[in-house]
């Protein structure tokens, strides 16, 4: 009786097969130890590349305030040394037409709120010596090539009621030195020739246009600039939406019939011209999302 009670099997009796499977999981649990390794990703939900399945938080991107160019003349789109009609029976060629843009603010419930972004720059002293002043990176320069410019990082998300923003640059971005800016920012010097000298500092539109389609007419260039010309501000009220985790994109229609209404390009007064275009430039600009 007790002889057959030692040879019956124990439920704890560990047979070989058992110890392979045991080895075999054992090895897997070793062998995923080792290489696995945590992946890095943004877990801000406020952040463009969220990655929920990351490991360890690393590189998040955030929303960018991004405007949207719409040139227009009328309701045609605009297109560079076309002809148009500027007033009954009398046409013109607009050739070029590049201007700046800063101190953008979207305001929600009346507070204005500017993009994050910082630069600092070099800017001429008041005896003439070199400072390094501290800017909010929104300076756009707007050519018709481009379509989207990328204005900055802004993070708060909601509804807003109205876009602030004003054509030509700050008092103070006047004194900017442009061979020191960054390589690639718009306050850098351009082809166009847009930085007449510390005396005067750059140029906040500049047109270029023939008062008529005659091919022997030579074009004439319209400099707007200190001290003729002071910032223009400019702000359009609407509902904005901009949803946590997204590009917030504006649209910008800037329509060139209401640049030239009641501007006679005939009479040659190009200083009469350029007085109705700064008086225009208000009905110039239509913000919509």
């Amino acid at each position: 009786m007790g002889n057959r009670k030692l040879g019956r099997l124990s439920p704890w009796r560990v047979t070989p097969g058992l110890w392979s499977l045991f080895g075999l999981l054992f090895l897997c649990v070793l062998t995923y130890s080792n290489c696995y390794e945590p992946r890095e990703g943004c877990l801000d939900i406020e952040a463009t590349n969220f990655d929920a399945a990351a490991d360890k938080n690393c590189c998040c991107t955030y929303p960018a305030l991004n405007l949207v160019l719409l040139p227009r003349y009328d309701t045609l789109v605009w297109k560079p040394d076309t002809a148009y009609e500027y007033s009954p029976g009398k046409w013109f060629r607009l050739k070029q037409a590049i201007f700046y843009l800063s101190d953008f603010r979207i305001l929600q419930g009346g507070t204005p709120i500017a993009v994050s972004d910082t630069v600092q720059l070099k800017t001429w002293g008041p005896g003439g010596d070199t400072t390094q002043t501290t800017f909010t990176d929104d300076f756009l320069l707007i050519r018709r090539t481009v379509v989207e410019y990328p204005i900055g990082t802004f993070r708060p998300s909601g509804a807003f009621d109205a876009v602030h923003f004003q054509v030509g640059l700050p008092d103070a971005a006047q004194q900017v030195i442009p061979a020191l800016a960054p390589t690639g920012h718009p306050l850098r010097p351009q082809s166009e020739g847009l930085w007449l000298g510390r005396d005067t500092g750059f140029v906040a539109l500049k047109l270029v246009l023939t008062r008529d389609t005659f091919s022997s007419t030579a074009p004439d260039t319209l400099l707007f600039h200190q001290p003729d010309f002071t910032t223009v501000q400019l702000q359009q009220t609407g509902v904005f939406t901009h949803e946590s985790g997204y590009d917030f994109k504006i649209n910008l229609t800037t329509d060139f019939r209401e640049m030239f209404r009641n501007v006679d390009l005939s009479s040659g007064d190009i200083s009469a011209w350029k007085t109705r275009i700064v008086a225009n430039l208000p009905q110039v600009f239509r913000v919509t999302q």
